[in-house]
């Protein structure tokens, strides 16, 4: 699959439709359970571990050397730190009695989703330029990794009293740069193995960051319990086989 328009627009469709059935889920939900909420951040992370460790990077070596593999993880990994810098931290600061302060959380969570789904965009777009098979693997993972980030994002903008129309546009706007990251994926990818090799591992190491730093840590603190953990190792199987069943 070559022509970079479809594969800008199956990058759009991937992140839009997994933030927004995120959004759906959360409004759907009279009250969100945390432990819930825990497994599947667990479920996905194992997904993203298995996909990462067993596609994204052993891929990118045999395309393109490991050193260049091991500077696309560097960079990938640089970047994500380089953004959270520059993006406020209010969600971690609010004050549960104010709706105000719920807005605030949900609008500076989802441009930390948006800003997030850029690189994995560009895991999808580098994927599909390497083999088909490859693509739709990270296609459907990225879109189940989506689908709680989109929850994370509806669920205090519902708290605050936003609309349901309007909390729901915005976990689908969310979703749009992932078409935008396919696009930068696929243009890269068409030049030479060397790009392929580098966006695979820049993506991979954006994912891992994100997983190891956020998904992991953030499963825990919603519910100490075994479900983050019991959810991560069934993502985890589940993504070895999609994964390796196919090579």
């Amino acid at each position: 699959m070559s022509n970079i328009f479809t594969l800008t627009l199956i990058g759009s469709l991937v992140g839009i439709t997994g933030t927004g059935l995120g959004g759906l889920i959360a409004l759907s939900i009279v009250r969100a359970d945390n432990k819930f909420l825990s497994s599947l951040l667990g479920f996905t992370s194992g997904l993203m571990l298995a996909v990462v460790t067993f596609d994204l990077l052993p891929e990118s070596f045999s395309v393109g050397g490991f050193f260049t593999g091991i500077v696309g993880i560097l960079l990938g990994v640089l970047t994500v730190i380089i953004i959270e810098d520059f993006i406020p931290v209010f969600y971690k600061t609010y004050q549960k009695t104010n709706k105000n302060d719920f807005l605030k959380t949900g609008i500076i969570l989802g441009i930390g989703i948006a800003i997030h789904n850029l690189p994995e965009g560009l895991a999808v777009g580098s994927s599909f330029m390497f083999t088909t098979q490859m693509g739709f693997n990270i296609a459907l993972v990225i879109a189940l990794h989506n689908i709680p980030e989109g929850m994370a994002m509806a669920t205090p903008l519902k708290i605050s009293g936003m609309p349901k129309t309007k909390v729901l546009l915005l976990t689908l706007l969310s979703g749009i740069p992932t078409g935008i990251g396919a696009f930068i994926g696929a243009a890269l990818g068409n030049i030479s193995n060397f790009f392929i090799s580098l966006c695979l591992a820049f993506a991979g190491g954006t994912m891992l960051y994100i997983t190891c730093g956020e998904l992991i840590p953030n499963a825990k603190k919603l519910y100490n319990g075994r479900a983050s953990t019991i959810g991560l190792t069934i993502g985890l199987i589940i993504g070895i086989f999609m994964t390796t069943v196919n090579h």
